[in-house]
């Protein structure tokens, strides 16, 4: 994945990018601190106030009509003439290995959308069984092009799926000190994730579109603005955004759902997680800022498997936490100890394809709904606060580069080189300013 940061390289050191930071445990695990992240469990941890909304999301059961694979039905001899007996035994190996999946009482309108939209999955099913035939290697970026991108093509129907849309991190938290070794990985400023779903401009345009618009209210005060900063990167038009760079027109973008696109190795698939982290923290932070109380979710793809977690804030006894917790799957029916901390689809299984292809749905509809209305309630709790009680928004986004003054770090240091400061311009030696002197005298 391709990472970006503001930061620029000069003599003394280089910046370290996010996907640099993630691919080292105790590079993030500093950031993590600095920022207090920490893993918590999916059945026990999620917040009662988000927890129906998360569980939504994740509940892809009984969604298909059992008719569809019941050959005495009448439904089933029309789909074997229309669309095939190959389609109808991909639907049948579903039910084999992901029976939860099918109902008799599947709601009829919405399943005739779901036979199209099957015909999608089916075609990705075939593309990832070809890849994995041919003695060919595949790269990460094939498997996307070929199959994981036809499975998230419908992902944006609803949502605005945007792809390596860079995103701003955030400040570490106002209660460190920043050291002169911490500075080094913390002055990455952007994070490109490969799949961000954002909540559409026309789904919250009551937000920003009127001149009393909430957006234009909070804009406007002086205490929703760092140091009356009305243009600057403290402003509030920059504090509303989860990009590094302001909108075409000004107002809201926040985020629901972040991926990346992995190779199938562990070690790969726990920096994809820790990325995955990063994105999800810059949005709670953006969330937390403007009083936004949602979960973010995340994913995982790998040579043909996904795995998810979901995130969310939380502020107890003052202090602010960001907790991230892995998808384990369903509750078992008894009390049992996992081996893993992630559930793993396989895409090569049709049950479980289509089940990844049916949570997909789900964040795309859930992001202009359940998601778009905490995002307005939020939002508007935040302009009450602020005109009725001299609330302020939290400077939640990176600003000045850290440890600026910072001497040279040895090379063979642990920590990693990071300060983001503007390249100067190469001093001259003593013997090249004599050579330019005795030059401008001849010319003179």
């Amino acid at each position: 994945m391709s990472q970006a940061s503001s930061c620029v390289q000069n003599r003394k050191s280089r910046c370290l990018t996010a996907s640099q930071i993630a691919k080292d445990s105790g590079r993030f695990e500093q950031w993590s601190q600095y920022n207090h992240l920490v893993v918590g469990s999916y059945h026990t941890d999620i917040p009662v106030h988000l927890k129906q909304d998360v569980e939504d999301v994740f509940n892809n059961f009984r969604r298909l009509p059992e008719s569809w694979i019941n050959k005495d039905s009448t439904t089933y001899a029309r789909l074997q003439k229309d669309l095939g007996q190959e389609f109808l035994a991909f639907l049948q190996s579903a039910q084999v290995s992901s029976p939860s999946i099918f109902s008799p009482k599947a709601k009829r309108k919405e399943s005739q959308q779901l036979l199209r939209e099957l015909q999608n999955v089916f075609l990705a099913f075939q593309k990832l069984e070809k890849l994995r035939d041919s003695e060919k290697t595949w790269t990460e970026a094939d498997y996307a092009a070929q199959v994981y991108n036809v499975l998230r093509a419908t992902v944006g129907l609803l949502s605005d799926n945007r792809a390596h849309c860079p995103i701003s991190l955030p400040q570490p938290l106002n209660e460190h000190v920043v050291t002169k070794k911490a500075a080094l990985n913390l002055n990455a400023r952007t994070i490109r994730p490969d799949g961000s779903l954002f909540v559409p401009r026309h789904e919250i345009a009551e937000l920003s579109e009127e001149e009393k618009s909430p957006f234009n209210v909070l804009a406007q005060r002086r205490n929703t603005n760092n140091s009356a900063s009305h243009g600057g990167a403290s402003s509030f038009k920059w504090q509303s955004t989860l990009c590094s760079k302001l909108p075409a027109q000004p107002g809201f973008e926040v985020a629901s759902c972040f991926w990346e696109d992995k190779k199938p190795e562990q070690k790969e698939l726990e920096v994809a997680y820790r990325q995955n982290r990063m994105a999800t923290t810059a949005a709670l932070r953006q969330l937390h800022a403007l009083r936004i109380e949602a979960p973010v979710f995340g994913l995982v793809w790998a040579e043909g498997t996904v795995r998810a977690h979901v995130d969310w804030y939380k502020e107890e006894d003052g202090r602010f936490t960001i907790v991230s917790a892995p998808y384990p799957g369903p509750p078992p029916k008894q009390p049992v100890r996992r081996k893993q901390l992630f559930h793993s689809w396989n895409l090569a299984d049709p049950g479980h394809i289509i089940q990844v292809y049916l949570l997909l749905r789900k964040l795309d509809r859930w992001t202009v709904t359940g998601f778009r209305d905490r995002v307005v309630t939020g939002i508007r709790s935040l302009v009450d606060e602020v005109e009725k009680h001299d609330g302020k928004v939290v400077q939640w986004r990176r600003r000045s580069s850290l440890g600026k003054d910072m001497g040279r770090t040895d090379e063979h240091e642990y920590e990693p080189e990071s300060i983001s400061s503007p390249a100067k311009p190469r001093a001259r030696g003593k013997a090249a300013k004599q050579a330019k002197r005795r030059t401008t005298r001849g010319a003179v």
